[in-house]
């Protein structure tokens, strides 16, 4: 079996007064092995984007900071190297395709100089030879014309081009391992589906390592091998996307299957989850979901139950799937 590319082992990421944080990441663990697609799902506020951010040591400090926990890249832990070593990992090793296209490009640089820039950083191209390359990124990533979108700015281009070329960024340097934080928000349904099958076939391509990180199952359902459930900072069900999607476990990831649109026309009515994500400075007790949940019962109040076990690599955190001896 492939070693492990990236293993997270119990972190935990809190914002606030060191010794008095909020913890908006509470001891996640997960692993993701050379050219697996991983999806990160939850609602707005569960701690998706946060985990991501962790990852490459772009947390603000302060507020933010790593508490506790490792980072493991092949091994060796990236929560404790300085920040020289990090900036040659960031867009080389590991990047990340930042949420909401429309402001994470500058818009006083041409799209051109912004994807020759990494090129230059990383890989000490000249400005010739990175302008050559970034023209090659343009029209890899589907955008028509790729030598006159080179020369043009963020704001004379589409939402799904900008998109295209954040992914070109991203891929400059032939990174290992691509984050993609939400990478279909504010895009048309039919951009967002030429997107994903971008994002998919270039990951096919050059056979690296995906993190997607989403709110929406049906993108997960398209793309990824193994699916992560998180929700108010703690992973509660994780598996394969066959056996989460055929046997979901945990109340919360069956009522987030459950608000999707059935194809088939039977569904009579969505279902919706009651409430909201808890505050970081109001978690309720024992189980985090369990004021929302229709399976609670009391002992859900006294307990957060830790992932169990229930099928092979599938693992849930539930008192009533799970019974009462399995706890955090």
């Amino acid at each position: 079996m492939a070693e492990d590319l990236l293993r997270i082992e119990n972190l935990r990421v809190g914002f606030g007064r060191p010794g008095r944080e909020q913890l908006a990441v509470d001891g996640v663990s997960f692993s993701l092995a050379p050219g697996e697609v991983l999806g990160i799902v939850g609602e707005s506020g569960c701690g998706k984007s946060v985990t991501a951010l962790s990852i490459l040591r772009l947390i603000p400090d302060p507020p933010g900071r790593i508490v506790s926990g490792r980072i493991l890249l092949r091994g060796q832990d990236l929560s404790g190297v300085n920040e020289k070593a990090m900036n040659r990992i960031r867009g080389k090793e590991i990047s990340m395709i930042f949420q909401e296209p429309m402001t994470a490009l500058n818009p006083l640089f041409r799209v051109g100089e912004q994807i020759a820039e990494t090129l230059r950083v990383h890989e000490g191209l000249s400005r010739a030879a990175a302008r050559a390359r970034a023209l090659q990124l343009i029209a890899k990533v589907g955008i028509n014309d790729p030598e006159q979108r080179l020369d043009q700015y963020p704001h004379e281009l589409s939402g799904g081009m900008r998109q295209r070329i954040m992914i070109a960024i991203a891929l400059a340097c032939g990174p290992q391992i691509l984050i993609a934080d939400e990478p279909t928000t504010a895009l048309d349904v039919t951009i967002q589906a030429q997107i994903l099958v971008l994002l998919r076939d270039l990951q096919r391509e050059l056979g690296m390592a995906v993190v997607l990180i989403t709110h929406d199952l049906g993108v997960v359902a398209q793309v990824v091998d193994r699916v992560l459930v998180m929700y108010a900072g703690r992973i509660v069900e994780e598996g394969s996307v066959a056996a989460v999607f055929e046997r979901p476990s945990h109340p919360y990831t069956r009522l987030l299957l459950e608000s999707i649109p059935s194809l088939d026309g039977q569904q009579e009515r969505l279902r919706s989850i009651p409430g909201m994500v808890p505050s970081l400075s109001n978690l309720p007790p024992g189980c985090r979901f369990h004021p929302r949940c229709p399976d609670a019962r009391p002992a859900c109040l006294e307990r957060a139950p830790a992932l169990f076990e229930i099928g092979p690599g599938h693992r849930a955190a539930c008192i009533a799937v799970n019974g009462y001896r399995h706890e955090a």
